[in-house]
C-alpha cells in the first residue's frame, strides 16, 4: 500500500533480549571472515591490496574517565546507580525509569535502530535534558566535562570499546517547506502506518495499546502527546520528529520506520508537527467574561466559546507528605464565564485514560512509606479535579496553596469524575479538610484523550465585576495511583471578571479629541498673540 511504512526494529519484549545474542553471532562471524581473508591475502599476495581500517572508538584518556567519574557520582548517580543500572536512590519516583547505562540501549539518537548512540548524541541529552522527565538538562557544565563525563559513561558496555563502537549515522535530508496539504497527506500515512493504535486519533497519547505499553524492562511507559511538541524528549524541530521515526526510540515500544516515498515521510513530520505549537504559551491569569443567559454545561466547551483559555502548568505535589514527583497530568486550560446569580468555570486537561471506576477525595491518606509509584492498569482510584479559592481576600497575601492554612483558609471545589458527584470542602492545610455548606454542580465528559469538566456555583461576594480573584488547581489521575495529598497542583493565579457593561468608547474619544483641540487652539491663539505684541506700532 503506499505510503505505509515499513516497521524496520520491532521493540517487543520477547526479541530486544536477543541483541547480545546476536551480536556475538555477528563478531564469531567477523572474526571466521577474518581468517579466510587472511588465507586469501596469502594466495594472492602479488596482487595490490587496499584495505581501509574502521576508524577506532574514542574512550578518552584515563585522566579523562576519571574526571567524568566524579562528576558522574555527584550529579548522575542518584538516578542512575553507581554502576551504571539505573537503580540509584532516586530510581523508585521517576517516570520513566532512568537509563540503564550498561544495557548500552539509548532511546534519543542519529544511528539505526540497535545501534549504540555518537557520542554528540550523549552529548546533546546531557546538555538539553529530556524534558517532562526526570533528566534535566546541564547547561552549568562545560564542554570539556560533558565529554568526560561520555567517556564514563562509555565504560558500563563493553559494546563502545570494540567494533559497535563506532556506529553509523543516519542521513537527516534538507526538510521541505512545510504544507498544508502536506500535513493533510501526513494525516492519512498517520492512519495508515496506525500511529493511532498509541498516540490516539488526536494525537493525546490516548490510543487503545497506551494502558498497556511497556518498555523493555516492564515497566508502564506512556506514549508521547503529540498534540504537546515542548514534551518531545528527542527535540521538537521537523528534523527531530523525521529523525525519531526514523531511527525509533530503542527500549520502548516506538520502533523505527521507513516510509516511501520520502514524501510521505515529511508529510507524517507536517502532520505531527501541526498538531501543536513550539511552546505551551502558559498564562498568568484568566478572564470570565460576563453572560446574560446561564451556561448550558451539556454543552460543554461550546458554551464558553471556541477560543482557547488561559493554560496553567501542573507540577507534582513534592512538599508535604503523599508526594507525586512525576505526576500524570502537566498542563490544565480553564475559562469562565458569569452572570447575575451564577459562575460557571470550565477545566479541560488531557489524560491517557479515563478512569471512572474506584473513588478519590482530597482528604484521602496516603501511607508515607509507599514511595515506587507507577502507572497500573488495576488502580482503583478515579480521576478526579478541584478549584480552590481564598474564603476571604485578606490583605496579608494569599493562603498557603496546599489546600490554605489555619489563618486563611480556603473554599475547594471537588469533583469525583467516577461518580460525576461536586462536593466542597474548607480547607486549613492538608491535613484539616472539612465539607463545606454548598456543593458545586459538575457536568464531565472525556473524548479523545481530553477531560472536560464544568463547574457551576451560585456567585457571591468574591466574584465582583471588575475584580481579579486567586484560583488554584489540583488534578488527580488515577491510572497514575493519585489520591488525596498525591496529586498534580498548581500555584496562585488569578482570574479577571470582565464588567457586565462595557462603556461606549466613543465619548471617552469626543472628549479626548475636544480637549486635544481646544489645547491646540489655545497655543496657536497665544503665540499670535505674543508676535502682534512684539511687532512695533
Amino acid at each position: 500500500m503506499g505510503g505505509v511504512g515499513t516497521i524496520r526494529n520491532n521493540t517487543d519484549i520477547a526479541i530486544r533480549p536477543a541483541r547480545r545474542e546476536r551480536r556475538a553471532v555477528m563478531r564469531f562471524s567477523r572474526w571466521g571472515a577474518m581468517s579466510c581473508a587472511l588465507g586469501a591475502c596469502l594466495c594472492i599476495a602479488l596482487l595490490p591490496l587496499t584495505v581501509s581500517a574502521q576508524p577506532a572508538p574514542d574512550l578518552g584518556t584515563d585522566e579523562q574517565r576519571e574526571a567524568g567519574r566524579l562528576l558522574y557520582m555527584d550529579k548522575c548517580a542518584q538516578c542512575h546507580g553507581e554502576t551504571g543500572k539505573g537503580d540509584g536512590v532516586a530510581a523508585p519516583f521517576m517516570r520513566p525509569m532512568p537509563r540503564d547505562f550498561t544495557a548500552g540501549i539509548y532511546k534519543v539518537r542519529t544511528t539505526p535502530s540497535g545501534q549504540l548512540p555518537t557520542d554528540d548524541d550523549l552529548v546533546r541529552v546531557i546538555r538539553d535534558g529530556m524534558p517532562y522527565t526526570g533528566m534535566p538538562a546541564w547547561p552549568q557544565l562545560n564542554d570539556d566535562e560533558i565529554r568526560n563525563l561520555v567517556y564514563y559513561i562509555k565504560t558500563f558496555n563493553d559494546d563502545f570499546s570494540g567494533p559497535y563502537g563506532v556506529p553509523d549515522v543516519v542521513e537527516i535530508p534538507d526538510p521541505p517547506s512545510f504544507s498544508e496539504a502536506s500535513a493533510e497527506r501526513g494525516r492519512v500515512v498517520y492512519e495508515e502506518n496506525q500511529c493511532f493504535d498509541c498516540h490516539g486519533m488526536a494525537g493525546r497519547g490516548d490510543g487503545p495499546s497506551a494502558v498497556t505499553l511497556q518498555e523493555q524492562w516492564g515497566n508502564h511507559i506512556r506514549p508521547a502527546d503529540l498534540t504537546k511538541r515542548w514534551t518531545f524528549i528527542g527535540g521538537n524541530t521537523r528534523e527531530d520528529i523525521y529523525r525519531t521515526f526514523t531511527t525509533g526510540l530503542d527500549g520502548s515500544p516506538m520502533p523505527s520506520y521507513s516510509i516511501t516515498p520520502i514524501e510521505d515521510s515529511w508529510a507524517l513530520v507536517d502532520y505531527v508537527y501541526s498538531l501543536s505549537q513550539d511552546e505551551p504559551d502558559y498564562a498568568t491569569s484568566a478572564t470570565a467574561q460576563y453572560a446574560n443567559d446561564p451556561v448550558d454545561p451539556v454543552q460543554g466547551r461550546a458554551a464558553f466559546g471556541e477560543e482557547r483559555g488561559a493554560y496553567f502548568p501542573v507540577v507534582g505535589q513534592v512538599i508535604e507528605s503523599g508526594r507525586s514527583f512525576m505526576p500524570g497530568v502537566d498542563g490544565i486550560e480553564m475559562k469562565a464565564r458569569y452572570n447575575a446569580d451564577e459562575i460557571a468555570i470550565l477545566l479541560s486537561w488531557h489524560d491517557m485514560s479515563a478512569e471512572t471506576m474506584g473513588s478519590n477525595a482530597p482528604d484521602m491518606e496516603v501511607p508515607p512509606t509507599e514511595q515506587v509509584v507507577r502507572d497500573t492498569v488495576t488502580s482503583i482510584w478515579s480521576d478526579a479535579v478541584a478549584i480552590q479559592f481564598p474564603q476571604e481576600l485578606a490583605p496579608g497575601g494569599l493562603p498557603y496553596f496546599l489546600f490554605g492554612d489555619a489563618r486563611q483558609p480556603v473554599d475547594l471545589w471537588f469533583a469525583d469524575l467516577a461518580s460525576g458527584e461536586g462536593r466542597s470542602y474548607v480547607g486549613r492545610g492538608s491535613g484539616n479538610l472539612l465539607a463545606g455548606e454548598t456543593s458545586p454542580s459538575v457536568r464531565a465528559t472525556y473524548e479523545d484523550g481530553a477531560w472536560t469538566a464544568v463547574f457551576t456555583m451560585p456567585r457571591d461576594e468574591r466574584f465582583a465585576e471588575d475584580t481579579f480573584v486567586p484560583i488554584a488547581f489540583s488534578v488527580w489521575d488515577g491510572f497514575n495511583d493519585e489520591r488525596g495529598n498525591r496529586r498534580g497542583v498548581t500555584g496562585w493565579y488569578y482570574m479577571y471578571l470582565e464588567p457586565s457593561e462595557r462603556p461606549s468608547p466613543v465619548m471617552p474619544m469626543l472628549r479626548a479629541a475636544g480637549l486635544t483641540l481646544l489645547v491646540l487652539l489655545s497655543i496657536v491663539g497665544l503665540v499670535r498673540f505674543r508676535h502682534r505684541t512684539s511687532v512695533p506700532a
